[in-house]
């Protein structure tokens, strides 16, 4: 069951919005609801439609209970959204800045990150090893559990003689 990490609601979609990854790579999933909500409030250019998203997702993260990183991440986007209102409003804000943003994501990972065969040849290699030892342990620890019922039947019957 997968969850939006403001405000709990179930997500249906496989395809869900991100907000963040965690430490260990685990998404912060959002639903419809909150994504609109969250590009509303950082990418309008009404003033009022960005408060009101702002006011709708600080309730929800006010009334949930959300991780540090989730909480962390949506408090800056709406700092963030807060002083564009801000700019907007005054007329000092330069549009041309939401569209340098949009374009700085990834069609696709960059060269310097894709896995190569070499890696994936030694990742291979280490799994074999991972499971040969796994073997070597499991043979150890079956060893020693015999042992150790050899002995207790052994004392239980020297103790009985």
């Amino acid at each position: 069951m997968r969850n939006c990490c403001i405000c709990s609601r179930e997500i249906e979609r496989e395809d869900a919005p991100i907000l963040t990854l965690g430490g260990a790579g685990y998404a912060r999933l959002l639903c419809d609801e909150c994504d609109a909500h969250l590009n509303t409030a950082t990418t309008s250019h009404d003033v009022g439609e960005i408060k009101q998203s702002i006011t709708e997702i600080s309730n929800k993260i006010s009334s949930g209970t959300p991780d540090s990183v989730t909480f962390n991440t949506v408090s800056a986007l709406l700092i963030d959204a807060a002083e564009r209102a801000k700019q907007i409003k005054a007329g000092t804000y330069d549009f041309s800045l939401d569209e340098v943003e949009n374009q700085e994501g990834f069609d696709e990972i960059p060269e310097e990150l894709r896995e190569t065969e070499e890696d994936i040849e030694k990742d291979r290699q280490d799994e074999e090893k991972i499971k040969k030892f796994d073997k070597v342990y499991n043979v150890l620890l079956a060893i020693a559990l015999v042992a150790l019922v050899g002995i207790i039947i052994w004392r239980v019957v020297q103790s009985l003689l």
